[in-house]
């Protein structure tokens, strides 16, 4: 990679820190340049707008905090029910000791806060979810063809609704504090949507 990549990736990991913990009306350009340690006039060698840069940090986040989902929804050593399980139980246990219940997910709230005002944004976020959702479609279509799960399910539909309930289950993890509705999410998913 080089030195530019490089630095543009150190400024997208510095700032979109910024930008989780304070919301994209609550970050100036000036926040995520003095987290990136450069001046604030640099920025504009690496991103065109305080927009284009969260369309980049929305890529960044996407793309790590999905990297480990992605491997356990397709490791085969494990059913797929079982792969589904584990991957939500990694992402509770780190919002409950890494982040004690809060921030959320940076999707879901750029997403409240730009999704219905920003074109851009709101394009870049439906893409997102898109990508999210893929794995885990693929992930409950062989979890039907095991006989795992009720072949009249439409696995596209199916993940897209476990992907909106996640995110809502986040948004009222944030407000309780508290891993209730982790453990609700988990409970009415495997015992009720997925029996």
């Amino acid at each position: 990679m080089k030195n530019r990549e490089l630095k543009k990736s150190e400024i997208i990991r510095k700032g979109l820190e910024v930008m989780f913990l304070n919301g994209y009306f609550g970050t100036g350009v000036k926040q995520i340049t003095d987290a990136a340690g450069i001046p604030k006039g640099s920025f504009y060698n690496y991103f065109d707008s305080k927009e284009d840069f969260a369309i980049e940090a929305l890529k960044y986040y996407v793309a790590e905090s999905c990297s480990q989902a992605h491997m356990i929804l397709s490791d085969t050593s494990l059913k797929p029910l079982a792969r589904l399980r584990k991957a939500f139980s990694l992402k509770i246990d780190e919002y409950s000791h890494k982040w004690k219940y809060s921030l959320g997910d940076f999707v879901g709230n750029l997403s409240q806060e730009m999704g219905d005002i920003n074109e851009k944004i709101s394009k870049e976020l439906d893409k997102q979810f898109g990508y999210m959702k893929e794995p885990l479609a693929t992930c409950l279509r062989e979890a039907q063809n095991q006989g795992e799960l009720d072949a009249a399910h439409d696995t596209e539909q199916l993940a897209e609704f476990i992907i909106n309930s996640w995110n809502g289950t986040l948004i009222r993890m944030k407000a309780s504090r508290n891993s209730e509705p982790l453990e609700n999410f988990v409970d009415v998913l495997f015992n009720v949507v997925l029996k």
